[in-house]
């Protein structure tokens, strides 16, 4: 849209200027007076020209500004969002390792349950060995005192 108007401007500039000096030059005027208003007339349009081209220069300049602007706003951004992920990295790294560290402790406390467990288990064991070992025993001695009865008999 900023082309069609820029160029229908330079037309509009060219235009007017073409039919300025085509009017001048077939106005009856002696040539002193002519190209009086010739150089008058191109003063002008130099002046149009120039004033065209200082709001180009001005517009290029706020553009430039808006985009300066526009990228500081940027960085700004990047560097927020930059430091929330960083901060919820921080805090889920934070949460893992607590994690972690809880699920440690609770493997040594279970191991340390069995461990006791295995103790206890171990320990009624001996005991039953040692009950049976003893019913076995005296169910051997018995049987050796039956025998030797029985031999004596015989």
């Amino acid at each position: 849209m900023t082309k069609n108007k820029g160029g229908f401007v330079l037309g509009a500039i060219i235009g007017g200027a073409a039919a300025a000096i085509t009017a001048l030059l077939f106005a009856p005027k002696p040539g002193k007076d002519l190209r009086d208003d010739i150089t008058e007339e191109v003063n002008n349009l130099l002046d149009t020209a120039r004033d065209y081209a200082d709001i180009a220069v001005e517009k290029g300049n706020e553009f430039m500004d808006v985009a300066k602007e526009t990228t500081e706003d940027i960085k700004i951004n990047l560097k927020d969002t930059t430091s929330s992920i960083k901060t919820q990295f921080n805090e889920t790294t934070k949460h893992v390792g607590d994690d972690l560290k809880k699920a440690k402790e609770d493997i040594k406390e279970k191991a340390t349950d069995v461990k006791e467990f295995a103790s206890v288990i171990a320990e009624e064991g001996k005991e039953e060995a040692a009950a049976v070992t003893e019913e076995k025993k005296a169910a051997v001695e018995e049987k050796v005192e039956e025998i030797k009865d029985s031999v004596e008999n015989i």
